[in-house]
């Protein structure tokens, strides 16, 4: 009993270390995600500077990605920011003035757009513009990936 206790303090620990926490974004502008982890493997998508990707996995310096629609593949490290970022993940959603569905609508945000996430509170995420980090609102974390 004591070793699978033990086993488990250890599987939640790792789970619980900084690789498995959330989102990261990508930190440069068009950065080659792969279908391996090495630059000789072919090119799948690129993505734009801040696209927010869930890490699955790492193999040397290489990190296995999944976008927020399930696209996945091989990033270097070196491109990979801590800058917390979403993309909206619905057709449009409503931003709020604070976090609730009683704040009034300050701006509407559509699928695709990237935001950096600026605070969070509960199930509402802040959000602003990428360079800057000008606050635009609240968006409920369910009409985004990447938080």
């Amino acid at each position: 009993m004591k070793l699978l206790m033990s086993y488990i303090a250890v599987c939640l620990a790792l789970l619980a270390s900084p690789l498995w926490a959330g989102t990261k974004s990508i930190g440069k502008e068009e950065v080659n995600i792969r279908s391996g982890p090495s630059l000789k493997d072919e090119i799948l998508l690129k993505a734009p500077l801040g696209y927010p990707v869930k890490i699955e996995k790492t193999k040397g310096e290489w990190l296995y990605v999944r976008d927020w629609i399930n696209n996945r593949g091989w990033v270097h490290k070196t491109l990979v920011s801590e800058i917390p970022t979403a993309v909206v993940v619905v057709k449009k959603a409503n931003v709020r003035s604070g976090p609730g569905t009683d704040k009034s609508v300050v701006a509407e945000v559509l699928e695709g757009e990237i935001y950096r996430i600026l605070d969070r509170k509960g199930r509402w995420l802040r959000i602003g513009y990428y360079h800057g980090s000008e606050p635009l609102g609240w968006v409920r974390n369910d009409m985004v990936f990447g938080e």
